[in-house]
């Protein structure tokens, strides 16, 4: 402040200097939140249509904000390390470059992968499982019916001729070098970062593990003179590996020159992505341990001459929950929206006095309504949550202000997907939204994911409509929210907003208990299943009481795809057991070998707090069979 020239005359100066650097801070915080919401919301374009199972874990640490007031990172892309094969000009943007075996994991079967005899009629060599469905599935659809319509009209479509290439068109039909390539590209990571210094803590926290980091990109709208350029800013770090590989594998006419040292081949490759995945581990610890940025550059230095501009800005003061409108209402620190309603799970301490309390509570039923005008009914949660539904049930709300439904239902909007909610009979989290746009992103194209508990839809309408999943079943025994999830696939049918072709139509809805059913279900069919099973008191292994569902792993297994398939595990733990959680690792890894297979840890996530203490963890693991 010193630097900009400017004297404070008075304490009341430097308290409206304050006032407008929290303003500001606050006005950054929320419109940069925004643009990592809509960064992450969008479908994955990538040929996978996921994010690499090695690069979930740090993905998931940077984008992870325990707070919406500390939001300081998000990932807008990301490649754990791949090797493939290629022929023709080293240029991916070329005509004749052809890239096949594509593999993010390790090369178990050398002398499949490196077998060059079979390159045109093994495209995958053991590699990663090339899609069978998604966006580029519904546009050969599309064009098959073009193709088809023209076909019945007797008209000739008009030839597509793409500009990019038409200037290296000559030099592509020339080139006629058959030979075969092996590339290992390291690892690679973007990440948004909200002011310089965040951006300056990340790069520290990496450069331990990778030495290639730096700002790519800043932007500040300093050409939009509508914006304050402390209003939208970002700096773009990228962060990339050094344990790059490429060698030719045939000569021009095609003669294989390693084909006795395929072995070889494989420990080169394979020694690259063990040493890129440990960098990746020593990067996502140094996160864990990063503190957090230093705020003093998110202000503009000559923001006095901009007081103006922000004086119209009304900041919900956190440390006050006071009504703004002057009255001495306390409002709860914190309360659930689900669609239209305001959920509160208790009030402050009142009055002992009954009249004085329902006067109390109408107040600050009225003061949480005129702040947000969204709201039509604010209810009060009268009970705990018991019985397999986790609902209140019929005498468990209390409907402060607003219209006296019975039951009280609505519909809840996530990242734009709809679905309907009975709050009196169903048990539905709005802080878990993050939670399913995190699934969401680890979802690859063609897979069959199965959700169990699935509630009144949520999870399974987020995967339907976010995702090109070739399907996508959902499990549940409450036939209330069994009602609310086929309204909500309705919705979802509706919605014009989805971008996956077919949402509704690939989504399966089953009515019944999940040990009942898992036994119906194909076998070794599902490349995902989810599990948030609910939290069972007394019986949860948190407690040292209880078998942590075992009996629900034991039925999961046998449909899970054994190799590669993926779970999400969802457990109770307590706060000093988190992020290790080794009760409950130790508990995965003792029933997976029960049926003959071996698991990989991907992920540990804060799913949130359940209780004082006691934390909702979902444990990504993948399985695959015993060597």
């Amino acid at each position: 402040f010193l630097k900009s020239g400017v004297t404070m005359s008075s304490n009341g100066t430097n308290n409206n200097y304050n006032n407008t650097n929290h303003n500001l801070r606050h006005r950054r915080n929320k419109n940069f939140s925004n643009a990592k919401a809509q960064c992450l919301s969008k479908r994955d374009k990538s040929s996978a249509g996921r994010i690499d199972p090695k690069a979930v874990d740090i993905c998931a640490v940077i984008n992870h904000s325990p707070h919406d007031d500390c939001c300081y990172y998000y990932t807008t892309s990301s490649c754990a390390g791949r090797c493939f094969l290629y022929r023709g000009p080293g240029v991916k943007a070329t005509r004749l470059f052809e890239r096949r075996r594509v593999s993010h994991d390790l090369i178990r079967d050398a002398a499949r992968y490196f077998e060059l005899s079979t390159w045109a009629t093994d495209p995958t060599g053991g590699g990663d499982a090339i899609p069978t469905i998604g966006q580029y599935e519904y546009k050969q659809q599309q064009q098959q019916q073009q193709q088809n319509q023209n076909d019945d009209q007797g008209t000739t479509p008009t030839p597509q001729h793409n500009d990019k290439n038409n200037g290296e068109s000559n030099e592509d039909e020339k080139h006629d070098d058959q030979s075969i390539w092996l590339r290992f590209e390291p690892f690679i990571l973007h990440v948004a970062c909200r002011s310089l210094g965040a951006a300056s803590a990340l790069m520290n926290a990496a450069r331990p593990a990778f030495k290639n980091v730096g700002v790519t990109h800043m932007d500040d709208n300093n050409n939009n003179k509508t914006k304050k350029k402390t209003d939208s800013q970002k700096f773009l770090v990228a962060i990339w590996g050094d344990e790059g590989l490429e060698m030719p594998l045939s000569t021009p006419d095609g003669v294989p020159l390693f084909d006795h040292e395929r072995e070889w081949l494989a420990r080169l490759v394979n020694e690259r992505h063990e040493r890129n995945w440990e960098k990746i581990d020593r990067f996502v610890q140094a996160v864990r341990e990063m503190e957090p940025p230093d705020e003093e550059d998110d202000v503009d230095e000559n923001n006095e001459n901009d007081n103006h501009h922000y004086d119209s800005y009304n900041h919900d003061d956190n440390n006050n929950n006071n009504d703004q409108s002057g009255s001495s209402v306390r409002i709860p620190k914190s309360f659930d929206v689900i669609g239209d309603v305001a959920l509160l799970h208790a009030l402050p301490e009142a009055s002992t006095d009954q009249s004085q309390q329902q006067q109390e509570a109408q107040a600050i039923g009225e003061a949480i309504m005129k702040r947000n005008k969204a709201i039509k009914v604010v209810a009060l949660r009268q009970s705990n949550l018991v019985g397999t539904e986790r609902a209140p049930g019929d005498d468990g709300l209390q409907i402060i202000v607003g219209a006296q439904r019975q039951p009280l239902v609505t519909s809840h909007m996530e990242y734009g997907i709809k679905v309907a909610v009975d709050v009196n009979h169903t048990f539905f989290s709005p802080r878990m939204a993050r939670e399913r746009l995190r699934i969401c992103q680890q979802v690859a194209r063609g897979e069959h994911v199965l959700v169990l508990f699935c509630g009144v839809g949520m999870d399974a309408c987020q995967l339907a409509g976010r995702t090109e999943a070739s399907s996508v079943t959902a499990v549940e025994v409450n036939p209330v929210a069994v009602q609310c999830c086929r309204r909500s696939q309705r919705y979802l049918e509706k919605n014009k907003t989805v971008t996956c072709a077919g949402a509704a139509e690939r989504l399966t809805i089953l009515e019944g208990d999940v040990l009942d059913l898992l036994p119906t279900l194909p076998r070794q069919h599902y490349n995902r299943v989810l599990v948030p099973r609910p939290k069972e008191g007394a019986l949860d292994g948190d407690l040292g009481q209880g078998d942590s569902g075992i009996q629900f792993l034991r039925a999961i297994l046998p449909v899970l795809v054994p190799n590669g398939g993926e779970c999400h595990w969802y457990d109770f733990v307590s706060t000093n057991e988190y992020p290790t959680c080794q009760r409950s690792r130790q508990f995965l890894q003792r029933v997976v070998e029960e049926h003959g297979l071996e698991m990989e840890i991907l992920h540990v996530a804060n799913a949130g707090s359940v209780a004082m203490r006691q934390l909702r963890a979902c444990i990504d693991f993948r399985v695959r069979p015993k060597e």
